[in-house]
């Protein structure tokens, strides 16, 4: 990549990031595209060299945070136990939230796009895709007769596991300082 290609990917990254600190304090209707320009200390002008419109750059953010659980759920097609396959998508969620200081904010974007009632069709279309307790469902029943995981409705354990999730990625969003809990702690949740 030439210096040129560096510092379009560089200011076009800018952009995206200055977009989901807004859209997660402002939400996407009310953030306007000066808005994001005015931040950046760039003119509005430039900001449509990057992105054809405030939509383009939200639905890219939402491939973004598609595709961290995506990741997470090819663990579901390995050969792994039930219950090592939890163990590892949390731990591979808990090092994200660790390492990329973004990761806990997309769970803050993913969260709020999926509860608003005004997104574009085209990230209405993508949060369609966005299912992470169907593929997970047969991992529980498995793991259940496996005597690995506790017995009870496999949806609702899913949903204890996922809110467990989904809040301490909230909570770290917004206080990066505290500690994560241990992996396993989150998993016990399902253990038997």
């Amino acid at each position: 990549m030439n210096k040129r290609e560096q510092q379009r990917s560089e200011r076009r990254e800018q952009i995206l990031n200055c977009s989901l600190d807004l859209f997660i304090s402002r939400g996407y209707e009310a953030t306007k595209i000066r808005d994001i320009a005015k931040q950046l200390g760039i003119s509005t002008g430039l900001f449509f060299n990057y992105f054809e419109s405030k939509e383009k750059v939200y639905e890219e953010l939402i491939q973004i945070g598609l595709s961290g659980p995506a990741h997470a759920l090819e663990l579901n097609r390995s050969e792994l136990q039930p219950l090592a396959i939890f163990e590892q998508m949390t731990a591979y969620i808990f090092e994200a939230l660790k390492n990329y200081s973004l990761t806990a904010q997309m769970f803050l974007l993913m969260s709020q796009a999926l509860k608003s009632k005004t997104n574009p069709e085209s990230v209405t279309a993508l949060l369609a895709q966005f299912d992470v307790t169907t593929p997970l469902l047969p991992v529980i029943t498995r793991g259940q007769q496996l005597g690995q995981i506790k017995n009870g409705e496999p949806l609702a354990l899913l949903m204890a596991y996922w809110g467990a999730v989904q809040g301490i990625a909230e909570s770290y969003a917004f206080h990066p300082e505290l500690p994560l809990p241990e992996a396993n702690w989150v998993v016990d949740i399902l253990k038997a």
